[in-house]
């Protein structure tokens, strides 16, 4: 079975396209300044409608991880053991995504990693590697 591909929404669909260009986009308000992920209609620190999307660095740091050994969905058999991480990025939201080309004996807390984009056909998906990986 193939994996799924993501169905974007009106709030994630600028998120969906930048992955699709091997960018990370993020929504910043233009009120209060914050930067926030998962996307959402309005500001989550001041509920202000006037949020826009930026291209983010695609960097951050490790903040906790844990090792899959069971498949949490059908198409992911061939995946596991994997490692699902909360990553901290450079403008601060926190994404949960998978670390790949990382043995989990190797994964530390604050260790640098960066976006990577894997082809699911319709759109890309991201992941993140070990920096120097």
């Amino acid at each position: 079975m193939s994996k799924p591909i993501p169905k974007p929404t009106p709030e994630t669909a600028p998120f969906w396209a930048g992955c699709a260009e091997d960018e990370l986009r993020l929504q910043h308000c233009n009120n209060c300044g914050h930067v926030q992920f998962p996307p959402r209609k309005l500001c989550s620190s001041c509920f202000s409608e006037d949020v826009t999307w930026r291209t983010a660095s695609g960097r951050g740091t490790v903040r906790s991880w844990s090792v899959v050994t069971l498949p949490g969905a059908p198409g992911f058999e061939e995946e596991v053991p994997y490692i699902a991480a909360l990553v901290r990025l450079e403008e601060g939201p926190t994404m949960l995504s998978v670390l790949r080309n990382c043995d989990a004996e190797a994964v530390d807390f604050d260790m640098p990693v960066s976006a990577i984009f894997e082809d699911r056909g319709e759109t890309k998906v991201p992941y993140f590697i070990p920096d120097g990986a």
